[in-house]
């Protein structure tokens, strides 16, 4: 198909658009997203960092095209990426990652929600209508079929995309990485994206990146806690609300914003706090390392109960004191180079992978956060009678 449209985008230049997906992009759920911010409340650390999933969408698009180009897919499967590379985030909730675990917690993923967008609404139309089938979006969306591993793996066109767009708009040189060489590097080796071994070097970079991104972006230590304090008025609003799965899935980062300002009780006291950055503080920090992992665990899946019995403990208000124990998955470690010996992880065949790996462990920190003015009563806090306790008498939470 022809491109009818030029858009300009500051990290790829100029990016054509033709028929179908403008079509698409003027769909009521395309449009949503101009109004959902990439990286959730990051912008209240690095202040330029309001970009939204609205141009990352077209950035994921354009390089899933220029990937299909390199490895000659045929014009449908170039068709097909493309499509799946600009609605690969249509079913994101407000603020993003944010919002994830919440989303989870009523039974759906952001990717399940993409699905279901696909192939209930006008986009199932639009797809249909230019000869793609729906079904096939969806799967690539997810990662499966032949070129899912595109969209959906240890290195997709989704990472190459954030990774650079992110450090732009964060205002950091964390983020130089040189496309065009991963790129020529790839192929596709029984279903799975792999890279030859001459364009290792560009995917170390890639590494560095994402290292220095995650460490002074992405978990940046004011990030965590007001995202924690949001989370948690989040949840609490549902709550009280009887907010349900379908129009929670509606709302914008306006519409929630607006709701919280607008709610009562804590809700509106943590929103009233992060408007006027009266955040919390860490009265604890610990190495994820030295945490065993089965408390690790249960830290995710039972935090607020926990978070409750310290509060009673040390008769602080419920909801202000968070645990936040950080997500340790590190996919992009798993990435396939061939080397003379085959097919190995990266992490195998590269000393710097390695030690990157072995850097991100280290730095990961489970922390409490609890208002500064409570600190004083948080004296003779020791974590180990938590471990102790969850371990013998963890029915007590549940």
């Amino acid at each position: 198909m022809k491109p009818v449209k030029m858009i300009r985008d500051p990290i790829h230049g100029s990016i054509a658009l033709n028929e179908l997906e403008l079509e698409l992009i003027d769909s009521p759920q395309f449009q949503r997203l101009r109004n959902i911010k990439q990286n959730g409340l990051c912008f209240l650390v690095y202040p330029a960092m309001n970009s939204t999933r609205f141009e990352h969408s077209l950035g994921v698009m354009h390089l899933a095209g220029i990937l299909a180009d390199h490895l000659e897919l045929d014009d449908q499967d170039r068709k097909l990426l493309r499509v799946a590379g600009l609605l690969h985030d249509i079913g994101h909730c407000a603020f993003s990652h944010t919002s994830d675990d919440i989303l989870v917690k009523m039974g759906h993923s952001h990717e399940e929600n993409a699905v279901m967008l696909i192939s209930t609404t006008e986009l199932r139309d639009v797809i249909e209508k230019h000869g793609l089938d729906g079904r096939k979006v969806s799967k690539l969306i997810n990662g499966e079929g032949n070129f899912g591993k595109i969209i959906s793996s240890e290195i997709d066109v989704d990472k190459m995309d954030y990774l650079i767009r992110d450090s732009y708009y964060a205002g950091v040189a964390y983020g130089i990485i040189d496309l065009e060489r991963i790129i020529h590097g790839m192929r596709l080796y029984n279903n799975e994206l792999v890279i030859r071994g001459s364009s290792q070097e560009a995917v170390e970079s890639l590494l560095i990146s994402r290292n220095m991104m995650y460490q002074t972006v992405y978990r940046h230590h004011t990030k965590r806690i007001v995202e924690a304090m949001f989370k948690r008025s989040l949840r609490r609003f549902l709550d009280d609300e009887n907010i349900s799965y379908e129009e929670f899935i509606q709302m914008d980062d306006i519409d929630l914003v607006y709701r919280l300002r607008n709610s009562r009780g804590y809700p509106r006291q943590m929103m009233d706090r992060i408007d006027n950055r009266r955040l919390f503080k860490i009265f604890y920090s610990e190495k994820v390392k030295k945490i065993e992992e089965n408390f690790r665990r249960d830290i995710l899946e039972k935090d607020e109960k926990i978070e409750e019995r310290i509060s009673a403990d040390f008769g602080i208000e419920s909801g202000h004191v968070l645990v936040d124990m950080p997500e340790t998955k590190m996919s992009e470690f798993r990435i396939r180079i061939e080397s003379d010996d085959g097919l190995r992880h990266i992490d195998e065949v590269s000393s710097l992978a390695k030690a990157l790996e072995r850097a991100e462990e280290e730095r990961m920190n489970f922390c409490i956060y609890t208002p500064p003015e409570e600190m004083k009563k948080m004296k003779g806090f020791n974590v180990e009678d938590y471990i102790e306790f969850t371990q013998k008498r963890l029915s007590s939470f549940l």
